[in-house]
């Protein structure tokens, strides 16, 4: 048996509880051989001859209880030591499962922003494919001078911008345009008109622009309404990609 680190006074008490039990040994041996002897010889044996070994198993029994309590003192020294060590074993399991519990609320954490990334980015694709609107009503356009009214032409005719807001990143995949009449109960998919198309004194431009609009831009189209009886209501539908 393994017994290291010893305390001094349990190693001093182990040291003369095992000289004594050799000593008391070779007492009785002594005390045993000589009590053969005088039996042989026929000599009587006296008290102080018997009392020899009762004295002999009384040193033994001190002995073997100054062993046994310098023993008993050595397994509880084992037992703290196994303690201290089931505690640092204990504290590291804990640290452990701590640094785990961390690492899996993090990645919980990045992985609800990430849902939370690719929900945004499914509902800016679906609001892309939906498309944004914008619409504007635009009035007839007479142009009157002293003692006469001219009819408005389409040079003359005072444009403006139809615009719609998307987000910065946005690729613009098409830009639908429709023209209608103010109060009018017609569908705008029947009032679509093409990029260019002239529609009753009424035309958009050919081609989009783009502006930067803060963290988003606009996706403009041109309008003119040269007719000076009819108000126009203009709507643009952009449809992007991300």
């Amino acid at each position: 048996m393994d017994f290291p680190n010893l305390s001094e006074p349990l190693t001093a008490a182990l040291i003369g509880a095992l000289a004594t039990v050799a000593g008391a040994l070779v007492q009785l041996r002594i005390s045993w051989r000589r009590e053969m002897k005088e039996r042989e010889r026929g000599q009587p044996i006296t008290k102080k001859t018997r009392r020899g070994p009762v004295i002999v198993v009384f040193a033994l029994l001190v002995a073997a209880g100054v062993g046994g309590f310098a023993l008993s003192q050595y397994f509880v020294s084992l037992r703290e030591g196994d303690r201290d060590a089931l505690r640092a074993d204990l504290q590291s399991k804990l640290s452990e499962i701590n640094a785990t519990a961390m690492r899996l609320e993090q990645a919980r954490t990045n992985e609800r922003k990430q849902i939370e990334t690719e929900v945004q980015r499914a509902d800016a694709s679906r609001f892309g494919e939906e498309g944004a609107a914008a619409s504007v009503v635009v009035g007839p356009c007479p142009q009157i001078v002293p003692g006469a009214r001219v009819e408005c032409t389409e040079q003359g005719a005072l444009r403006i911008a139809v615009c719609t807001r998307v987000p910065a990143s946005a690729s613009v995949k098409e830009v639908q345009l429709y023209i209608g009449f103010e109060n009018s109960k017609q569908p705008w998919q029947d009032s679509r008109v093409q990029p260019g198309q002239e529609a009753g004194q009424a035309r958009f431009a050919e081609k989009f622009t783009e502006r930067p609009d803060g963290d988003a831009k606009q996706v403009c189209q041109g309008f003119a309404n040269w007719s000076g009886e009819k108000t126009r209501v203009a709507r643009i539908l952009v449809k992007y990609a991300l």
